[in-house]
């Protein structure tokens, strides 16, 4: 759900998102409303409110088959009624940021779904800033953990991630700069540093706070002239300083 929307066959590995974008937007409205049913009129207004109301209850149907096509007739990820459509909550898991592609522009939930309909892109930014809230949260919460068992070396381009949804925020930095020692990069270490406090300059006009400087000095130090490993990291609120 971060980057280009993305539907993954997990037991074939197969990718097997609709080439229908109105049908990616159906799936990704029903996956935020979380396996409840939705009425279909809703569904037809939120993307085909320019059509005449048969011509948007036909557009639904052939989304909804093109949906089945695309992943499975026999067990598809949404379920329907005369009158409903849902997400068959059970054949589904939402992913995050550790599902995102390399080629995606700026992490976004949703990122290639814009403009499929005024109302839907109304819907879109809302459930944008829901979810980034929570998937950010749990990937940090993640990552903070995985530091602490010394996984560094594997996390910086997830860290790296995180920093593109919020550059701001000194938690990521520092996850970012224990990631780098933790993989023995020196340079890492400094460059990114280096990155944050330009980009503090710039933006707010100030300087790195001094425990992030002080942190920064220590990791380098210990690389080039210590042995005795830095201890995992103790604060990470995942707030925004």
């Amino acid at each position: 759900m971060i980057g280009s929307f993305r539907v993954i066959d997990l037991a074939e590995d197969r990718d097997c998102t609709p080439s229908s974008r109105k049908a990616c937007g159906l799936l990704a409205y029903l996956v935020g409303r979380g396996g409840r049913p939705v009425p279909r009129e809703r569904l037809a207004g939120l993307l085909w409110g320019r059509s005449a109301d048969e011509q948007a209850r036909a557009s639904l149907r052939q989304a909804l088959c093109d949906i089945r096509a695309a992943t499975s007739r026999e067990m598809p990820p949404v379920g329907s009624d005369r009158n409903h459509l849902w997400l068959v909550a059970d054949r589904v898991r939402g992913g995050g940021l550790t599902h995102a592609r390399e080629e995606d522009g700026d992490w976004r939930p949703f990122e290639d779904l814009d403009g499929l309909s005024p109302e839907f892109d109304d819907w879109l930014a809302m459930e944008r800033g829901r979810l980034t809230e929570v998937v950010v949260a749990e990937t940090a919460a993640w990552v903070k953990r995985s530091l602490a068992h010394g996984q560094g070396a594997k996390l910086v381009p997830l860290i790296r991630r995180l920093q593109r949804i919020d550059p701001l925020n000194e938690d990521f930095v520092e996850y970012a700069m224990l990631a780098e020692y933790q993989a023995g990069h020196v340079g890492g270490v400094r460059q990114r540093y280096l990155e944050f406090a330009e980009r503090v300059k710039n933006e707010l006009g100030v300087g790195p706070t001094k425990t992030m400087t002080a942190l920064e000095e220590q990791l380098i130090d210990r690389l080039t002239h210590e042995s005795t490993p830095m201890p995992p990291p103790t604060n990470g609120s995942g707030a925004s300083k």
